[in-house]
């Protein structure tokens, strides 16, 4: 766009700047939403605008010497920030926005609770709004400023008196003015009071300095001189007046008098006339007055009843309405209820199921138990049936072994007898003077005929094995005994000991 365009049309500085800021958003991503014009806080004659879209705010600044009227000073994102507090007043609002650096103030003319909604529809920022009276959004009374809150009052205390002046009636002005000088002079007073003991003359104030005896004190005898100025001047203008409608009656009087006393009768038959005339139009007009006044009254009364009507209808609306929510309440009262009774019986219907699960559980546990019980049983009955058998079958290898051992034995002990018999030769006694030679048995000899050696020691020819006494074969050897006295005899003679 060309800036000969925008003069040509003899457009304000606003709408120049939302027809640039329009152009800059034909081609972004960006939706624009509004444009405003903004305090950015500095002390110049430039114009700010600000661009407000659904993700940020663009800052231009204007200028009607540069070749392109707006420039882009700033951009700032909602996502840059976290929250922002809001001060609205009449004419501006004023936003703090809170981000990750540092804060930014800017103040929108005029647009601040549109910007508001725009904030908190298209952004996660937490909004904050100053809550504050309304008489603070007023001019004047904005910053809180004692001198610039006394200004302020005075103007437009001013501004009031000249508006009473104008509807209040010209009677009540000499009332109103000498109110006004008794006023003036206790004010007078309680100022010089108040600069003394300011407790005295501030009963209602929570702050008593005398800062606030001077504003509040010079503000009433202020308004008190603005009050006799306004309304005395009511009186000099009202008796100007009367003095030219006396004295154009007078002229009046006057030129009748010059007609001369031949018109007298006609003139008081014409005032007789004009007097029927005027009690006739002074009779219509209080005709139509009443008329108008029963027509105001009639319209009055239909306005009351119109508004009895109207309250009678809200009242049953409201009536109803509340009804109507008696009835959601109870209905949602009993919705809940019955949520509550079906969530009991659902929890009790669970509990019951886990009791279930629980019991079926703890008699699978319980089987189990007594099944891994009769299997450990039946493992230690079948180890002990295997001990038995493994017991019964050595006793019986054993015994077996000790029926071969004897058979073995017996074979031997026959065999002993059999070459005893062979070559069997007399024997003699020893002596017991320490003779070791063994001597041969008669195999007919036994142990009981035979005590001649001490020892006890007998001793098989055939095998080489001497017996002690106790030993498993010592009475099954019978035949080739060879004895001796002991076993160092024995061992001496080539013979080893019987294992059993």
């Amino acid at each position: 766009m060309s800036k000969t365009r925008y003069k040509n049309q003899k457009e304000s500085n606003e709408a120049i700047a939302k027809a640039y800021i329009e152009n800059d958003y034909t081609n972004s991503q960006n939706k624009l939403l509004l444009v405003s014009k903004v305090n950015y806080g500095k002390i110049n004659s430039k114009e700010y605008y600000s661009s407000i879209d659904d993700r940020g705010m663009n800052l231009y600044e204007f200028n009607n010497n540069a070749e392109r009227n707006l420039m882009l000073i700033e951009r700032y994102e909602w996502a840059d920030f976290s929250s922002v507090t809001i001060d609205h007043s009449v004419t501006k609002s004023v936003f703090t926005f809170v981000g990750h650096g540092e804060n930014r103030d800017i103040t929108i003319e005029g647009k601040g609770k549109e910007v508001e909604q725009v904030i908190r529809n298209h952004s996660s920022m937490e909004v904050n709004v100053v809550k504050r009276p309304v008489w603070t959004k007023v001019l004047g009374y904005r910053s809180q400023t004692t001198w610039k809150m006394f200004m302020a009052s005075t103007v437009y205390t001013l501004i009031l008196l000249f508006i009473l002046h104008a509807l209040l009636p010209a009677a009540t002005h000499n009332f109103i003015m000498g109110l006004a000088l008794l006023i003036l002079f206790l004010s007078i007073i309680g100022l010089f009071i108040g600069l003394i003991k300011p407790k005295w003359v501030l009963p209602k104030f929570k702050i008593k300095t005398r800062k606030r005896v001077l504003f509040s004190y010079l503000y009433l005898i202020l308004s008190c001189f603005f009050i006799a100025g306004v309304f005395s001047d009511g009186e000099s203008t009202s008796t100007p007046a009367s003095t030219q409608v006396s004295s154009s009656q007078n002229s009046v009087t006057v030129a009748s008098k010059k007609d001369g006393a031949d018109s007298s009768e006609q003139k008081i038959e014409k005032n007789d006339s004009d007097k029927a005339v005027k009690e006739k139009k002074k009779q219509k007009a209080e005709e139509q007055a009443a008329k108008e006044e029963a027509k105001q009254k009639a319209e009055e009364q239909a306005a009351k009843e119109e508004a009895k009507q109207k309250a009678e209808e809200q009242a049953a609306k409201e009536e109803a309405k509340q009804k109507a929510e008696e009835q959601a309440a109870k209905e949602e009262a009993k919705q809940k209820a019955e949520e509550q009774a079906a969530k009991e019986e659902a929890k009790q219907k669970a509990e019951e199921q886990a009791a279930k699960e629980e019991a079926k559980q703890k008699a699978e546990e319980q089987a189990a138990k007594e099944e891994a019980k009769q299997k450990v049983e039946e493992q230690a009955a079948k180890e002990e049936a295997e001990r038995k058998a493994q017991e019964q079958a050595a006793k019986e290898e054993a015994e077996r072994k000790a029926q071969e051992q004897a058979a073995k034995e017996e074979a031997e002990r026959k065999a002993q007898q059999q070459a005893a018999s062979q070559h069997a030769t007399p024997s003699s006694s020893t002596s017991s003077s320490g003779n070791y030679k063994p001597f041969e048995n008669d195999p007919s000899d036994d142990q009981q005929s035979n005590m001649s050696c001490s020892g006890q020691i007998k001793g098989n020819k055939n095998s080489k094995i001497y017996h002690v006494p106790g030993g498993a074969y010592y009475d099954r050897t019978q035949d080739n005994i060879v004895w001796f006295c002991s076993e160092a005899d024995a061992q001496a003679a080539g013979y080893r000991k019987s294992q059993r």
